[in-house]
């Protein structure tokens, strides 16, 4: 409203300004219940966020909860100092592991120095100027231990040190244009040694570790005739094609090149070789690093399940229902917020009963059927505490057991197919199946069998997922062979609450979100309500005044006359 002008009544003696505006406070009372209103709406939205706010945080911890946390592994080795290998676990069996290195996995590489005593063309003193090849142009060939082969073509746009780099680089990416295509497996680098005449030298490396296909050795030979790989000073003799490639081994000095070597080790008395020092696939859920070859005395690694990590996650998925809860409670209470707010209740209600209820499709045979099963309490004021002693012994007991209570998970029959998640709509008990086809990065399908109907199911690289519309949606599969089998799926009660709590929160069909849209939409509503209030109020404010303003020149007319009658006398 616009500021009101005060003035007093000069003829009448009146507080003009302080009439218009008793009127105008009373006239406003209206306006003043809207305003109220709104003010309101604005802390409900407030609350209602901080309800939302607090169901996100909850969905997160049960999710990792259902995750990563259960899987949990602690690894003790009797090398405090991790010399020789190092390790960690997740999901893994637990157990004692005895390993052994006897040789780290390296890359191939080639460091032209010398050849037959003479200066490399590649050692040179300004690698940004000085050529490295007298001919006007010619190509030679490279060839990683991956088995790859490119052909760089050398001339004045490339004819230095670092010019050659660039282009050997520029081949380590695969041909978008060419399906399957493979980029050259070696990475080149330009090194200033700080020695000599020439200190910047060129070397090449495999870009991974081990022999690969070709036993260990980075090759490279002439393409064009001129002998370039000669001229460079890379290879000894005359090499005119790849079908008699120029190894680099044999025309360098000792130590210019280093032959890659795949690693080799024993996992508990049993000879193992791989071509990577991180060993993924020698014991399930385990993953080895390996640092130093050499070794005599096997070192003992312990993989134990991680039960301080795991009650640490549980208690903090306990604490984010219980701030959730209090959040509540505090906004519910006498003139809050959501005081007596119907849907705010239901929430809440909705969100507890999902986190108190039976797993769906939970085994007979599992030794936990709910929360309270592994030492989760429900207190008098309706949040939650656990009990840590019970819920390790449950861990001691069967940790995947109380796993399966909260996370959605799959046992099998058939360890070809192992259960990777499922989702809000994926069926749960037991679902038969038939993987008919199988080929290795290639196409996969099989038949999966629901309540006596069978869905066909198509992918690729070995990973199968349910159809949208099914039974089976949401279902991800990882699939390594073919051959039948049962799926057993449970839907834990995290999984259930989350999946609740992503129906609630849903960005435009969510209940929590079509009740903060309805609220918003009502206060634009109250704010045009406003708005015209405000203008009528100010449209009045300048009818008063000009009506006082009036009745002041009439009385003042008056009075005027009045004395001049009385002069008269």
């Amino acid at each position: 409203m616009a500021s009101p002008i005060s003035f007093q009544g000069l003829s009448t003696g009146l507080q003009t300004d302080q009439l218009v505006n008793a009127i105008l406070q009373q006239e406003a009372q209206p306006l003043q219940r809207l305003q109220n209103k709104q003010t309101r709406n604005n802390q409900r939205v407030a609350a209602f966020q901080a309800l939302k706010s607090n169901m996100t945080a909850l969905s997160t911890s049960l999710a990792s909860l259902g995750g990563t946390s259960f899987n949990a592994r602690t690894v003790s080795s009797t090398d405090s100092n991790n010399t020789y290998v190092s390790a960690s676990a997740s999901g893994s069996s637990t157990g004692s592991y005895d390993l052994k290195v006897s040789q780290i996995a390296t890359k191939g590489r080639i460091s032209p120095t010398l050849v037959g005593g003479v200066p490399s063309n590649l050692a040179v003193a300004d690698p940004l100027a000085t050529p490295v090849f007298s001919g006007g142009s010619a190509s030679f060939a490279i060839q990683g231990t991956d088995g790859v082969i490119k052909t760089l073509t050398l001339d004045g746009t490339n004819n230095t040190l670092y010019g050659l780099r660039d282009a050997i680089n520029a081949l380590g990416a695969a041909d978008p244009n060419v399906p399957g295509s493979k980029g050259l497996g070696v990475v080149a680098t330009v090194v200033n040694t700080g020695t000599g005449a020439n200190p910047y030298q060129l070397v090449l490396t495999a870009k991974d570790t081990g022999t690969g296909t070709t036993g260990g050795v980075v090759t490279i030979a002439d393409v064009t005739g001129g002998g370039a790989v000669n001229t460079l000073g890379i290879g000894a003799g005359t090499v005119d094609s790849m079908a008699a490639p120029t190894t680099l081994t044999g025309g360098l000095t000792s130590g210019a090149t280093d032959v890659a070597k795949d690693a080799l080790f024993s996992v508990n008395g049993i000879e193992l070789t791989r071509k990577s020092n991180t060993v993924t696939d020698a014991v399930d859920g385990v993953t080895f690093t390996l640092k130093q070859g050499g070794q005599t005395t096997a070192t003992t690694l312990t993989v134990a399940l991680d039960k301080s990590g795991i009650t640490s996650a549980m208690q903090d998925t306990i604490s984010k229902f219980n701030t959730l809860v209090k959040t509540y409670k505090d906004a519910s209470a006498f003139n809050g917020a959501l005081s007596n707010d119907s849907s705010a209740r239901s929430l809440i209600a909705q969100v507890r009963a999902a986190l108190s209820g039976v797993p769906e499709g939970m085994p007979a045979s599992s030794p936990f059927s709910s929360a309270a099963d592994l030492g989760i309490k429900t207190n008098r004021d309706g949040s939650l505490s656990l009990d840590v002693t019970v819920f390790q012994a449950a861990l001691d007991k069967d940790s995947a057991a109380a796993r399966r209570v909260f996370a959605f998970t799959g046992d099998t029959t058939n360890g070809a197919v192992t259960v990777y998640g499922g989702g809000a709509k994926t069926t749960t008990g037991a679902v038969g199946f038939n993987i008919t086809s199988f080929a290795s990065g290639g196409a996969v399908s099989g038949t999966f069998t629901v309540d006596g109907t069978d869905y066909l199911l198509s992918g690729t690289n070995g990973t199968l997922s349910g159809a949208a519309g099914t039974p089976l949606e949401g279902l991800i599969l990882s699939v390594t062979g073919t051959g039948t089998g049962t799926l057993n799926l449970t839907r834990g009660i995290g999984q259930a609450a989350q999946d609740l709590i992503s129906e609630l929160t849903a960005s435009t069909t969510g209940n929590l979100s079509v009740l903060l849209s309805g609220i918003n939409e009502q206060n634009a509503a109250l704010s045009k309500q406003i708005s015209l209030g405000e203008q009528r109020l100010d449209r009045r404010r300048e009818v008063l005044q000009a009506q006082f303003s009036k009745l002041e020149a009439t009385i003042g007319q008056l009075q005027a006359a009045g004395q001049s009658l009385g002069s008269i006398r």
